[in-house]
């Protein structure tokens, strides 16, 4: 079945329906939400918050856009309201800006690259490690960061150079070693 008829017969109120426009997305949206807040837990409850906020609003859906890119504005803009506050907090300031324990891989090289890595996107500002992750991670063009992050291109393209300009300024001195 089509995502546009999914789309359709959830909007007339079947449920079932639903379960089956989600599924390709699920995995997606907890990357993307880990990305943003670094932690499984908050990621999981983030993911769960998307999905039923996506069922509460998709009568309202038009098809104007993509429903990918509809679900990933939900997503980026709970993951920034979730950082808002967290930051509101002082006593959680560092857990979010911490990258989680997970380390994927054996490998102490790869360990230590995707530390390196993930500890640079942890300082970039959260509309910069938004546009990074949407772009880099997982893979959404220019346009679609645009309509996800409700912004202009040219605040895409602006924000995602000076978030490489960053991360290249962060890993330079690991690169280097790297040689």
């Amino acid at each position: 079945m089509e995502e546009r008829e999914l789309i359709e017969k959830v909007q007339r109120g079947e449920k079932e329906a639903f379960e089956a426009l989600m599924a390709p997305y699920q995995r997606k949206i907890y990357s993307l939400l880990y990305g943003m807040v670094w932690d499984r837990e908050d990621a999981l409850e983030l993911t769960q918050e998307v999905f039923i906020k996506a069922y509460r609003s998709i009568k309202g859906f038009r098809m104007a856009s993509s429903f990918y890119t509809w679900l990933y504005r939900i997503a980026v803009n709970l993951a920034l309201d979730f950082r808002r506050q967290k930051m509101a907090n002082p006593d959680m300031k560092e857990e979010i800006d911490s990258p989680g324990k997970e380390e994927p891989g054996s490998s102490l090289l790869r360990k230590e690259l995707y530390e390196q890595i993930h500890t640079a996107i942890a300082q970039l500002s959260p509309q910069h490690r938004a546009a990074i992750l949407l772009r880099e991670v997982e893979g959404l063009s220019y346009k679609e960061i645009s309509e996800v992050m409700g912004c202009q291109l040219g605040t895409v393209m602006s924000r995602l150079h000076y978030a490489r300009v960053e991360l290249r300024r962060v890993l330079a001195s690991y690169l280097r070693e790297g040689d």
